[in-house]
């Protein structure tokens, strides 16, 4: 083990020196920097929502003028609140036009990580500007940028599904193995001029799959004339809360520190390789004077499991997977039908914003729900056509800023109300309390609707939420939350009204640009159906299940080149009389990077040991392009990766690999069903092409 780790070493260490020797310069915080910050504040298992990374990636490939910016395009941007935007805005105004990034330290709304974060976003561009002749086409396309990447994922080992099997076994059982080879690919294309003209092409196979399983595109106008926004092709939207329409970003809890106050107001490229969760037609914004109209119609083909008899859908498939026979057999059974529009009205410290979203499925919706086991889906969605309006509106009044959106769904089986409401309270230059009250309806169905809340759909919810950020102690920001939810209806392994609660504690220590030191601790308590027995008689009765996880994470620069990050995580799980599980992982991780000519290298091991699958621990790992997530460890073992970044020709080729190895302690095999690995260890290599012009 010493062997391979001083090996390691010397890989990350020395190797990136003879491809990428360049000047120094001073470090700044980087594209990886920021994923990192991402996943880390989004949440207990750091998912970060992939069509916002994605978008901002692009953006950050094309950073905006700094002194064409405007609120709409700051308002994509998560870790600026409403004031910060406004703040931006208004200074370039006043001061146009802005001669270098260094005047965002007069934007006293700003913090030192807001400024740093912002400018990877914006650029001071030098020469004559021609906003004012967006409209030539012939310009559009002159200054346009093209960013072509393949991707191709390798595994070194074999999984159950790919073995040999007889053909006389497959005609009894065909979904014993999967229909394709087990290598991903993935082709994206993007094209942007100036943020006005867009356009779009990705396509990819899943492993296991057969042939380009996925295909999407996009072209899309911003800012011409009259017309705010309009694409044709794929798409997300998002109006108000969120919730009649929501299917972009949904944040984490600690996202809402900074981003709870705004309201979503637009219509968005749907630019992923994810298969589930958006529109296929068109949909534009016309915008007069202070009132912004907007409309959309879409139909697309969804993946479904048709119920025992053929009269409706017991259940969507939303993975995008089409490996098996069986997995194929679901893909496109459900068409779907969405229209409808918004009307925006903003004037200075009051918005108002007006939702209708209809919906027709081709088969109705029918869920079971008629044994003891799955009851609880009697409030699903249920029918054939769907309807859901809402109101949003926001408010602020000097240090306060209210906000909030009231929904009504109805269909032909049920309908309900939903509201979710925050009001935010700058004390100080210091301090921002914030307060957030939701209210879910078990009755309201909403098919497009993704708002705050710890349930994945907007229903069933009731809850209450408090949190507070401080930056009084010197170098040292404070961030904590509270939040109380109630489950009215019936969930899963949930056989009544239910309680929860959840607790954040966060510390961030920042002496300098060197290092810093993070201290996180969270619980999360749910109630949750217990059986116990008393002699021959069981019962089963709700108690509290309890999560709770400390993170710690030091960042340490050693140069402008160098960097290291050291993370402790660990996890307790407690239920009724239960044994407690628990884990926790270990994880170094050094990089290498060349900000001026874009070369990075980056090393991590991370030893891990668990109970459990359940008390599974999460940290965040370096990935290619378009790769947001942390990676989950469970039970015992070691995990190593070397990732590089390598400039081919300057600024505009580069070829990014990542080889991982992970090593079990504990396991004979890896995985059940078709996705076993019979062996403790496995390898692949992910390999990434990218072509800018």
């Amino acid at each position: 083990m010493k062997r391979l780790l001083y090996t390691l070493l010397y890989i990350g260490l020395f190797i990136p020196s003879a491809f990428c020797q360049t000047e120094q310069e001073e470090a700044k915080v980087s594209w990886e920097d920021f994923v990192e910050w991402m996943t880390e504040e989004n949440g207990e298992d750091g998912t970060v929502d992939e069509t916002l990374m994605e978008q901002l990636y692009e953006l950050h490939g094309n950073p905006l003028d700094i002194n064409e910016v405007r609120k709409e395009d700051l308002e994509v941007l998560p870790f600026l609140n409403e004031e910060q935007i406004e703040g931006i805005v208004r200074y370039v105004e006043k001061n146009r036009p802005v001669q270098s990034l260094g005047e965002l330290m007069f934007v006293k709304e700003l913090g030192k990580r807001g400024r740093e974060l912002l400018r990877l976003f914006v650029e001071v561009k030098e020469g004559a500007s021609w906003h004012d002749d967006i409209r030539n086409m012939g310009k559009l396309l002159k200054y346009g940028r093209n960013e072509a990447v393949w991707r191709t994922d390798v595994p070194f080992y074999r999984k159950a599904g790919y073995e040999d099997v007889a053909a006389k076994v497959l005609e009894k059982s065909p979904n014993k193995v999967y229909r394709g080879d087990r290598f991903h690919h993935a082709f994206r294309y993007a094209f942007s001029s100036k943020n006005h003209l867009l356009a779009g092409l990705n396509m990819e196979k899943d492993a296991g799959e057969r042939g380009v399983d996925y295909v999407s595109g996009y072209v899309q106008v911003k800012d011409m004339g009259v017309v705010k926004n309009a694409i044709v092709g794929n798409y997300r939207l998002s109006f108000g809360k969120g919730l009649a329409v929501n299917t972009s970003a949904k944040f984490g809890k600690m996202m809402m520190f900074s981003s709870m106050d705004r309201m979503d107001v637009g219509i968005r490229k749907h630019s992923s390789t994810s298969e589930y969760g958006y529109f296929t037609g068109g949909a534009a914004t016309l915008r007069f004077g202070q009132v912004e109209v907007s409309a959309f119609g879409s139909y697309r083909k969804n993946d479904g499991t048709y119920n025992n008899d053929s009269t409706g859908m017991s259940s969507l498939k939303t993975d995008g997977l089409h490996r098996t026979q069986l997995e194929h057999s679901k893909k496109g059974n459900l068409g779907t039908t969405d229209f409808g529009g918004n009307i925006h009205w903003e004037n200075h410290d009051l918005r108002l914003s007006a939702t209708a979203v209809a919906t027709h499925l081709s088969v109705p919706l029918a869920p079971k729900h008629d044994t003891t086991s799955s009851i609880y889906r009697l409030y699903n969605a249920h029918g054939q056509d769907f309807f859901v309006g809402s109101l949003a509106y926001a408010y602020r009044y000097r240090s306060l800023s209210f906000s909030g959106e009231t929904a009504m769904s109805n269909n032909e089986h049920q309908n309900g109300t939903a509201t979710l409401n925050s009001l935010r309270w700058r004390v100080n230059g210091d301090n921002v309390l914030t307060l957030v009250g939701r209210y879910y309806g078990a009755k309201f169905v909403s098919l497009n609707g993704k708002a705050f809340g710890e349930n994945s759909a907007v229903q069933n919810e009731e809850g209450v939420f408090l949190s507070w950020t401080t930056k009084s102690m010197r170098n040292t920001v404070v961030e904590a939350y509270v939040d109380a939810m109630y489950f009215p209806w019936l969930k899963y392994q949930v056989s009544g009204s239910s309680y929860g609660y959840e607790g954040m504690l966060q510390t961030t220590y920042s002496p300098n640009r060197r290092w810093s030191l993070l201290a996180r601790y969270r619980i999360k308590s749910k109630q949750q159906d217990f059986a116990y027995s008393t002699g021959e008689e069981t019962y089963k009765t709700l108690r509290y299940r309890n999560h709770q996880n400390l993170k710690l994470q030091l960042n340490c620069t050693l140069s402008s080149f160098v960097s290291l990050r050291t993370s402790v995580t660990g996890t307790l799980i407690s239920f009724g009389d239960n044994p407690n599980e628990k884990g926790f992982a270990i994880g170094e991780n050094l990089r290498w990077q060349n900000l001026k000519n874009k070369c990075r290298i980056d090393l991590g091991i991370t030893y891990f040991n668990t109970d459990s699958y359940d008390a599974r621990v999460y940290q965040y790992e370096p990935s290619l392009l378009y790769s947001f997530a942390s990676t989950s460890y469970y039970y015992q073992g070691i995990r190593a990766t070397l990732l590089a970044s390598i400039p081919i020709v300057k600024q505009s080729l580069f070829i990014n690999a990542k080889l991982g190895m992970t090593k079990y302690f504990d396991r004979e095999s890896i995985g059940t069903g078709l996705e076993m690995i019979n062996a403790d260890h496995r390898e692949d290599l992910q390999v990434q092409v990218r072509w800018k012009f």
